[in-house]
């Protein structure tokens, strides 16, 4: 935290509790003038002194020693950046005496900017539900079907009144049963809508497993156990390690992973929890290659380098991005996110990281870098992106080959991509310096508010 919030703070804490200068000196046993530089930010403050200066004030240490302040102060700073404030000329330099001034209202306005931004981000991804999801296709074209049906039929019984008997009752069971259909179908469509209105639900397969793994953060403690009792993979190759940690981790884990899955109460439907299991086989296999005890040292050693990552313990990309997505969370260790994606921009596995809207039912931002290395295989690219929402993330993405290797084979591209904060980016040998550009990208088309961007091939789900 800036110095300058410490001494603002401290003074305002000691005027509202009417000590004066002289005595609150006297309690911390230092000299009058002294503590008059500290709060007047001429002197830092910290270790013992500041922990006394707390007790004296009644305070908690973290509303002085600046963890809390700093938060605030970061969430602030954005808010003043943010691309919807641009025109209103609020005065950034002036955040941090804001906190030391007035804390509560600090308080106030982050949360409420925090509350709009919720809002916003899960309109967002409603929007990308309902404009996306097959669901929502193939539900409505059932539908229709119907009606069309329950329609004709209706119209032959009204338009020919004279037909027999026997045809009037085969039309008329045609109705019946084409509305029981419809009916049921109408069942079905309210209760997808009804878990869009329940937040803590998920709507489909792919949102269970998302729920699964953020449930988690990423991090399966039960499985790294396991996993360390299983021994070491001798081979050097990644190919080879990677097919002998699978068979080890299918026939020793199998039962782990099996009780993880039925435990969980995210996973609803038996896709999701087909699914589940093979991302945790997944898992398994990057806990096995890669302890995380020696994992983790080493890639802060490396500086979270994906390609010395992948030489140092001889695994193959993809397994060091999942194997960096579950380091803990820690204010120290940057936090990772993972993406991975085809030649035709579908989302193939995401790991969420906070902050980041990604479209879950159709591609991505055209602008992303997860689609430009594709035409740059085998080759770190790195992108600094800005979204709208003035949020700044870092993208990391290499494209590999899935398909036959040889002359004349076709190639077939998938591309794995990490995303961090570029806060977190400052951690890791990634950190953009000043010079590197920051690229305007968005979400998805659908709901991008980006109007006037060239790249732009669908037009917006509102305005």
């Amino acid at each position: 935290m800036p110095k300058v919030m410490v001494g603002t703070r401290l003074r305002e804490r000691r005027r509202s509790l009417g000590i004066t200068q002289v005595a609150l000196a006297q309690k911390l046993d230092i000299s009058p003038s002294y503590l008059n530089l500290i709060e007047h930010n001429k002197r830092g403050i910290a270790g013992s002194l500041l922990r006394r200066a707390a007790e004296a004030l009644g305070l908690e240490l973290d509303q002085l020693d600046g963890a809390a302040e700093y938060r605030l102060l970061e969430a602030l700073e954005e808010i003043a950046y943010a691309p919807e404030l641009q025109g209103i000329e609020v005065e950034s330099e002036s955040v941090d005496e804001l906190i030391g001034r007035y804390p509560g209202w600090s308080r106030a306005i982050a949360a409420l900017s925090r509350s709009e931004h919720e809002a916003t981000e899960a309109a967002r991804a409603l929007a990308d539900r309902l404009t996306h999801d097959p669901f929502l296709g193939e539900t409505v074209h059932r539908m229709l079907t119907r009606i069309a049906a329950i329609r004709s039929a209706a119209e032959i019984l009204k338009d020919f009144p004279d037909i027999s008997a026997v045809d009037r009752d085969r039309f008329l069971s045609m109705i019946h049963d084409e509305s029981r259909t419809l009916s049921s179908i109408g069942e079905a469509l309210a209760a997808y809508f009804d878990k869009v209105e329940e937040t803590d639900r998920n709507l489909t397969p792919l949102d269970e497993v998302d729920a699964l793994f953020d449930a988690r953060d990423n991090f399966f403690e039960e499985i790294e156990d396991a996993a360390r009792n299983l021994g070491v993979i001798s081979d050097s190759l990644p190919k080879p390690r990677y097919e002998k940690a699978r068979v080890l981790a299918e026939e020793k884990l199998c039962d782990l992973i099996e009780g993880i899955v039925d435990g969980q109460p995210e996973l609803e439907t038996l896709t999701a929890r087909n699914r589940a299991r093979e991302l945790l086989v997944n898992y398994a296999v990057a806990a096995i290659l890669a302890p995380i005890d020696s994992f983790q040292p080493t890639a802060e050693l490396l500086g979270y380098d994906i390609e010395a990552l992948a030489d140092s313990f001889s695994l193959d990309i993809e397994t060091v991005c999942r194997r960096l997505t579950a380091l803990p969370r820690e204010d120290t260790v940057p936090q990772f996110g993972y993406l991975c994606a085809n030649a035709a921009g579908t989302i193939l596995e995401m790991r969420s990281l906070a902050g980041l809207v990604a479209p879950r039912y159709a591609s991505a931002c055209p602008l992303w870098v997860l689609y430009r290395a594709q035409q740059s295989p085998e080759a770190v690219i790195r992108q600094r992106a800005l979204f709208p929402t003035g949020a700044r993330f870092v993208f990391l993405a290499r494209a590999r080959n899935i398909g036959p290797t040889g002359f004349g084979k076709p190639r077939h591209y998938v591309t794995d991509m990490l995303v961090m904060s570029e806060a977190d980016a400052r951690k890791t040998i990634y950190a953009p310096g000043p010079m590197v550009p920051v690229e305007e990208v968005g979400p998805a088309c659908r709901i991008c508010p980006r109007k006037d961007c060239g790249h732009r091939v669908e037009d917006p789900f509102a305005g």
